[in-house]
């Protein structure tokens, strides 16, 4: 490499900036437009074959010549290099490009000009991943071209990929590309001796004129024609408004897709919000029902035990066991004989009740009712499960209106509200 040295014969395209500079082969870039006007509206690929070295800490890529993408497959609406286009390429590598590699590709896309579609920038980041192979964008109907390559200082995915503001064309003897486009016949030309090489400022010429590109070839049938001279598809209008119109279809059918799959999820998503909130709905409602049953249910308990001990019989016995009169006036007194067998005995006959008399207090010593009324009730109790203030009054007190003095005497604000294990004070007046 000591002895290399950048070509002389070089024409600027651009501004040229800091970081990888371009330089591309003449007979190279007059190939690959004429591959691509060749394809009318339908979009082409590509291989770039060159070689990337680094001078005095700059680095320099050279694309000294390409590969036409043979085999190539459409997945989605987007062209992609398959297993044999690649093995198709290693095999052109070795027969006319020795030494060299493949330093990118070229993706042709007419008229749309030099945008760089996410799609193919998503593809070279997956395909090509070292950071010299760059992406050639051709629209052979607009005469237009960009290279974009990996940028590392990107902040977001979008612009992993920045455009090259200029590169270089450059002029020299190139029989490998010559060789390689006569064993390949990709484009119609007429064969040229390759060691004509003299040739003028690389320009494309207007679209009226139609001049060759090399003053030596003016004569003959040109090899190196402009990109601009050589006539495009003879096509009707009506057609290739109809091929531009299918070719933009083509391209939004994926878009349109994903759009569908979209709206649909979102549809399914408004159903389901829909469905959980009349669920949700529901739900409330039946928690406020049950709430509502519960306090019924809790007020016929109170009630209940309130007419229970209003119906408590005055005797202590009776009431713990209400049965026991019942079973006792049906189930009459047996004796046992010595043979084994039961004979009934006569029901005794009912004892009248002894008549008591009391002393006629006199008038130096009056009755204290109160203290007679009072003198049985305890001056605590406990109050059990399923006690009510209203039961506790009739059971000690017989008297419902006896429930306002034993809420004062205990602090007790609500009559329905009391807990089963406290221990409350009974009045004693």
């Amino acid at each position: 490499m000591s002895d290399f040295t950048l070509p002389t014969n070089i024409k600027q395209i651009g501004s040229i900036g800091d970081g990888l500079r371009i330089y591309m082969e003449d007979y190279v870039c007059t190939f690959l437009h004429q591959y691509a006007e060749a394809g009318g509206y339908g979009e082409r690929l590509a291989f770039l074959v060159g070689r990337q070295i680094v001078i005095d800490g700059q680095p320099i890529l050279f694309v000294n010549g390409a590969i036409h993408g043979k085999h190539v497959e459409e997945v989605d609406g987007f062209l992609r290099f398959s297993e044999k286009s690649r093995d198709y390429a290693e095999r052109m590598l070795d027969e006319h490009f020795p030494m060299m590699e493949i330093v990118g590709w070229m993706q042709s896309q007419p008229s749309y000009g030099t945008y760089l579609n996410q799609h193919y920038a998503s593809y070279h980041l997956r395909q090509f991943r070292k950071a010299y192979q760059v992406m050639y964008v051709l629209d052979p109907i607009e005469r237009s071209n960009a290279f974009y390559f990996p940028d590392p200082d990107s902040l977001t995915p979008s612009e992993r990929m920045g455009e090259v503001s200029g590169y270089f064309i450059y002029y020299e003897k190139n029989v490998n590309m010559h060789e390689y486009m006569l064993a390949n016949k990709v484009v119609e030309y007429t064969p040229k001796d390759p060691t004509i090489i003299d040739r003028a400022d690389f320009s494309y010429a207007d679209e009226d004129k139609e001049e060759p590109l090399y003053e030596d070839m003016k004569d003959e049938a040109p090899l190196y024609s402009s990109y601009s001279s050589k006539s495009r598809p003879q096509m009707e209008p009506e057609e290739i408004i109809r091929r531009h119109q299918a070719d933009k279809a083509r391209r939004k059918a994926p878009v349109a897709e994903q759009k569908r799959a979209l709206n649909m999820v979102a549809s399914l998503c408004a159903v389901l919000f829909i469905v959980s909130f009349v669920l949700g709905v529901g739900f409330i409602r039946s928690q406020d029902r049950i709430d509502m049953l519960e306090e019924e249910i809790r007020l016929l308990s109170i009630g209940m035990r309130n007419v229970l001990a209003q119906a408590t019989p005055e005797t202590p016995e009776v009431a713990d066991d209400p049965l026991a009169s019942v079973f006792a006036e049906q189930v009459p007194p047996t004796t046992q004989q010595d043979d084994g067998n039961y004979t009934e005995l006569p029901t005794p006959e009912p004892t009248p009740p002894t008549q008591t008399y009391e002393a006629t207090p006199t008038p130096t010593d009056p009755p204290n009712e109160t203290a007679e009324v009072f003198a049985h009730i305890p001056e605590t109790y406990t109050i059990q499960y399923g006690d009510s203030l209203i039961s506790i009054a009739m059971r000690f007190f017989n008297d419902p209106e006896m429930v306002a003095e034993i809420m004062a005497l205990n602090g007790i604000e609500d009559p329905n509200h009391i807990v089963a294990g406290r221990t409350i004070a009974l009045p004693r007046r």
